[in-house]
């Protein structure tokens, strides 16, 4: 897969993820204060159970992993979802997403060198209109998949795609669902998937595939969505200013075939500005340790000391859904003395509104030809 590609895939599954998270929270809330409302018979959300098979067409985007082109991946999944139907969620978007939980099976066909594989996470699909008998959706997954053949220099020395038995998973697609029936529904869909470990250790070239897939679900409780009439807090509220200060800590592999992985450390000065419904602008700064750095230098030139320390300048876009925040932003070097891969990158954000003014999550780092790391993220909102 394209690293572009990619990147929008990790945008768009970070973004569901963190759009679930909320939605979820909030269904919690709104379903049980209707159940103790007397006489209150909607449902803040209706379950569904599905299953779904889906086939594709690896790519081999790298050197690495052109052993893999042309193989017709397969998987089996089970799924239990939410399909939220309440007023926070129409406020938030107009719309009637579903959140879920799903199991799978990969069997990646050459499993000599690839194995088989085993995930599970969480699902997101956005509706456009009411449900009804024929909807577009856009539909994503984010989850942790277990393959069963990493690589090892020794053992197993073809499989450059993975080096570690558990990975990272992502994907995004879109689709059209059927409901022949009010309980029974039908989709189709085709997306484009990647499992990988994010450069927590190398080789780590992915696994990379489109695909399409079908899926039938049933509706455990009666649907009821339609367009609600209600006041809307976006045209009423004062739009949002804030200072972020935030600090953050995370673990990059060695460029292959050196062993090893070495600490980034960060701080990050944010100033955003709201200019839509769930849109604010970004302007920030940056200030990392460049753990990698240090340890290429002392292995390439023992004795001798580098400065770690880059600054960069990043602006961007978030997206505000209560307590949730997450952000896309592209960033540029202007101090770096110890100088590796693009002047530009991308990062990718997503935090929770934990106590007050203090948020947690994580940000992705990428370059546009590959994935730096991945870091734990503290901040501080005024």
């Amino acid at each position: 897969m394209k690293t572009e590609i990619k990147n929008i895939i990790i945008v768009f599954m970070m973004c569901a993820s963190f759009s679930a998270a909320q939605l979820f929270s909030q269904n919690n809330d709104l379903q049980s204060a209707a159940d103790d409302k007397a006489g209150q018979t909607e449902r803040t959300s209706v379950r569904v159970i599905g299953a779904g098979f889906l086939t594709g067409y690896m790519i081999s985007h790298a050197k690495e992993v052109v052993n893999l082109r042309g193989l017709h991946p397969q998987v089996y999944e089970l799924t239990y979802s939410w399909h939220l139907n309440n007023d926070e969620v129409w406020n938030d978007c107009h719309c009637y997403p579903r959140i879920g939980l799903f199991l799978a099976y990969h069997n990646l066909i050459n499993r000599e060198v690839l194995g088989e594989g085993y995930s599970g996470g969480l699902s997101f699909t956005y509706f456009f209109g009411i449900p009804g008998f024929f909807n577009p959706h856009l539909k994503g997954k984010a989850g942790l998949s277990y393959l069963t053949k990493p690589f090892n220099k020794e053992t197993h020395p073809d499989n450059m795609a993975y080096a570690t038995h558990l990975n990272f998973l992502i994907s995004v697609g879109a689709g059209v669902s059927l409901r022949p029936t009010d309980n029974l529904e039908i989709q189709f869909d085709g997306s484009m998937n990647h499992q990988s470990n994010a450069a927590i250790l190398e080789p780590n070239g992915g696994i990379n595939y489109w695909a399409i897939s079908l899926s039938t679900n049933y509706f455990l409780d009666k649907p009821d969505f339609y367009e609600r009439n209600i006041s809307d807090p976006y045209l009423t509220h004062e739009k949002k200013t804030r200072w972020d200060l935030s600090f953050s800590w995370g673990i990059s592999s060695m460029p292959y075939p050196m062993p090893g992985q070495v600490p980034m450390y960060g701080i990050t000065v944010l100033r955003s500005w709201q200019f839509g419904r769930v849109a604010a602008f970004t302007l920030a700064g940056e200030l990392e340790r460049n753990g990698r750095a240090v340890e290429i230098n002392r292995r390439k030139n023992p004795g001798t000391d580098v400065d770690p320390f880059r600054a960069s300048v990043l602006t961007g876009v978030e997206f505000l859904m209560g307590r949730t925040i997450f952000s896309i932003q592209i960033g540029g070097y202007i101090y770096r003395p110890f100088k590796e891969k693009d002047d530009f990158y991308q990062r990718w954000g997503l935090v929770y509104n934990i106590w007050d003014n203090i948020y947690a999550g994580i940000n992705f780092k990428s370059y546009r030809n590959s994935a730096d790391h991945v870091s734990a993220r503290i901040t501080y909102s005024f």
